[in-house]
């Protein structure tokens, strides 16, 4: 049942990322590229039942370097559900996708972390990341 209903989480996600890349301008200011940190393997892929080809939907968990806003869209003016604080583990989407640009832990960037904070999917600085890593 949370394997669906995470599931359905994710689709409705993609889609909700499909739009702001669609709505973003090609003719913006060009970035300082920033290196995206590798999800590392976690202990449930250490494991010997690691399947042979990957059919299954990933999901991921990341920590902050200091205390981020949870943001109800990823831009800066969006309004901010909560602040998660730094070191928390929480659940994340695999992968950053882009926003409204910011400066935030010594860095200016546009790419935000879809993370999933006190039973709400928000938006946090991609940029403040510190770990993250596949949890399935």
């Amino acid at each position: 049942m949370m394997k669906r209903f995470f599931t359905a989480i994710g689709v409705v996600a993609a889609a909700f990322a499909l739009s702001f890349s669609a709505m973003s301008s090609a003719a913006a200011a060009p970035r300082v590229p920033v290196d995206m940190p590798t999800p590392v393997k976690s202990r449930i892929e250490n494991a010997d039942a690691v399947p042979a080809a990957a059919v299954e939907q990933r999901t991921c968990r990341a920590r902050f370097t200091e205390g981020v806003n949870h943001r109800r869209l990823a831009e800066v003016g969006a309004a901010i559900l909560e602040v998660i604080p730094a070191d928390t583990w929480v659940p994340v989407s695999c992968e950053r996708g882009s926003g409204g640009e910011y400066s935030a832990c010594g860095l200016t960037s546009d790419y935000w972390m879809e993370v999933y904070w006190n039973g709400a999917w928000g938006y946090s600085a991609w940029s403040c990341v510190q770990d993250w890593e596949y949890t399935s």
